[in-house]
């Protein structure tokens, strides 16, 4: 199993690009599941309400689907479980 933590970058489909922390993972079979957290600050609506996304780590880039997501009191930290569609950005 390999495994990612740190920084990513959220591309948003109106062209932004969105800091955000991960822990990702990553099994012999290829496929990667993890979570994604974003500030306070990035708590909008669109982010709320993500389904799917993109995702950049480096130069890499991948495809995702939200499996869950909740906010943590009383950080207001916003994280979503996601599951890669394809190939992993690490």
């Amino acid at each position: 199993m390999t495994m990612h933590r740190g920084t990513a970058v959220l591309l948003l489909e109106d062209g932004r690009e969105l800091a955000a922390q991960v822990a990702l993972s990553k099994d012999g079979s290829g496929s990667w599941t993890g979570r994604l957290t974003v500030p306070p600050e990035a708590r909008t609506p669109e982010i709320l309400n993500l389904q799917e996304g993109r995702l950049r780590i480096n130069s890499r880039e991948a495809t995702f689907v939200k499996t869950y997501a909740q906010m943590d009191a009383p950080s207001l930290r916003y994280w979503m479980e996601i599951e890669g569609t394809g190939d992993a950005p690490f």
